[in-house]
């Protein structure tokens, strides 16, 4: 299927209020994968998860839920770390990725801090490198680090 085709298949059954779930072993995953982002953007959960196969073949596992309850944050240098909170205390935020680069990875850093004593759980951190060619053949490398949080407990309901 082409990529506007996974995009009303995808809009149909979240219209519905039900997960969009399939397993996809086509040999093109991108146009699936490029819808997937659209409702990535959209503040919808996306889970991608690739599996083996005996028959050596990958399959390609989407599920989609139909709530808008996910952002991702990606810091820049102008950015306060209140900014980033006032978005995650949103009562309908139930999963986050903040994502900064250089030293914007100390604001990452703080929006952690404040989630992990407020309800939130690290699910996942990725630290990584950003390679920039520059004039003159110049590799310039810039570190990220982005962490995936979800909610777990509003601290006032427990």
């Amino acid at each position: 299927m082409q990529k506007q085709e996974w995009i009303q298949r995808i809009e149909t059954t979240l219209a519905q209020g039900v997960a969009f779930t399939v397993a996809c072993t086509d040999t093109d995953k991108a146009s699936l994968l490029f819808a997937c982002d659209l409702f990535r953007r959209r503040k919808h959960r996306v889970n991608l998860q690739f599996q083996p196969t005996q028959q050596g073949i990958v399959v390609l596992h989407v599920s989609i839920l139909p709530f808008q309850n996910a952002i991702e944050c990606t810091i820049k240098r102008d950015q306060k770390v209140e900014d980033i909170i006032a978005k995650m205390a949103d009562g309908h935020i139930e999963h986050a990725s903040v994502r900064g680069c250089g030293t914007v990875i100390n604001t990452v850093s703080n929006v952690v801090q404040w989630a992990i004593h407020h309800g939130w759980f690290v699910e996942k951190t990725i630290l990584n490198t950003l390679i920039q060619n520059g004039a003159h053949k110049n590799k310039q490398r810039n570190t990220t680090l982005m962490v995936v949080l979800q909610r777990g407990s509003r601290l006032n309901s427990i």
